[in-house]
C-alpha cells in the first residue's frame, strides 16, 4: 500500500491533512469496519508528526464517529451508519423568521489561557492553546429564554474577545474570520436550574431545563464551537422529524 504523504509546507493544518487521509482510507476499505488502523506511534514513523497531531486528527475521526477507541486493545473503523446531523441556522435570524424579536445581552468575552483538559481534548487543542469564552443571555420579545456560554479556539478568531456579539455569532465568524459553520451536532439532557443561572434566567431555582451541548462543524468537518445552551424548561419544545 503506498501512502499518501503530508505537505508540511502547505497553509493546510498538518492534523487536517492526516485526518483527510484516513478518511479517504476507510472510505476507499483500505480499513474495513472493525479493523483496526495504526497506533499512534506507528502514524509517526509513517507521516513523521508529532504525537500531538497524531492525536488531534484522531480525535476529530472520533468525534466524527468514523473511528472508536477500545481500552488498552487501539482504535478501529466504526461501522458506516446514517447519522441524524443538525444544519446550523443563526439564533437571530431563525427567531425572526417565527416573528419573535430575539436579543441579546452580552454576559462575558474572555481569552482562556487556562483550559481544563476535557474541554481542551474536545476542542481537539494542544496544552498551552488559548480559548475564547463567550457566555450570553438570550431573550425573545424581551423574556429569559436561555443562557448560552460558547468556547472557540482562539488561533482562529484572533481578536474575537474584543467584537461586539450581541447579533448572530456565526455571521460574525462568517464576515469577519471567513470561518463558515456547516453542520452541527446536539447533545440533549435534562438537568436542574441552579440558584446563579436562575436569577439569569429569571425563574425559580430547582427548576426543571435542558442543556444542548452542540458541536459546531465546518463543511471541511472542523470542529469550531463548543456551545453549552441551558434553556428554560418551561420555554422548550423540540421538534424532531424522523425519515422511514
Amino acid at each position: 500500500m503506498i501512502e499518501r504523504s503530508v505537505h508540511k509546507d502547505s497553509v493546510i493544518p498538518l492534523y487536517h491533512q492526516l485526518k483527510e487521509i484516513l478518511r479517504e482510507q476507510i472510505a476507499n476499505r483500505t480499513y474495513k469496519p472493525h479493523q483496526q488502523i495504526p497506533s499512534e506511534p506507528e502514524l509517526q514513523k509513517i507521516y513523521g508528526l508529532s504525537r500531538a497531531t497524531i492525536r488531534k486528527a484522531i480525535d476529530g475521526l472520533v468525534r466524527e464517529g468514523l473511528i472508536y477507541r477500545l481500552h488498552g486493545k487501539g482504535t478501529f473503523v466504526a461501522d458506516p451508519l446514517d447519522r441524524q446531523s443538525i444544519t446550523l441556522d443563526s439564533f437571530t435570524e431563525n427567531m425572526r423568521s417565527f416573528g419573535f424579536v430575539p436579543t441579546t445581552k452580552v454576559l462575558e468575552n474572555t481569552l482562556l489561557t487556562e483550559v481544563e483538559p476535557e474541554l481542551r481534548q474536545k476542542l481537539g487543542l494542544e496544552q498551552g492553546d488559548q480559548v475564547i469564552m463567550l457566555k450570553r443571555l438570550r431573550y425573545l420579545d424581551g423574556e429569559h429564554i436561555l443562557l448560552a456560554t460558547s468556547y472557540l479556539p482562539a488561533y482562529l478568531f484572533p481578536g474575537l474577545e474584543t467584537v461586539e456579539l450581541t447579533g448572530s455569532l456565526y455571521k460574525t465568524l462568517a464576515e469577519k474570520y471567513h470561518v463558515r459553520t456547516s453542520w452541527g451536532e446536539d447533545f440533549i439532557e435534562p438537568v436542574i436550574v441552579t440558584e446563579e443561572n436562575a436569577r439569569l434566567l429569571n425563574t425559580v431555582p430547582g427548576s426543571p431545563a435542558l442543556l444542548v451541548e452542540r458541536h459546531a462543524y465546518t463543511a471541511e468537518n472542523d470542529l469550531v464551537e463548543i456551545c453549552y445552551s441551558l434553556i428554560r424548561g418551561d420555554k422548550a419544545k423540540f421538534y424532531l422529524k424522523h425519515n422511514g
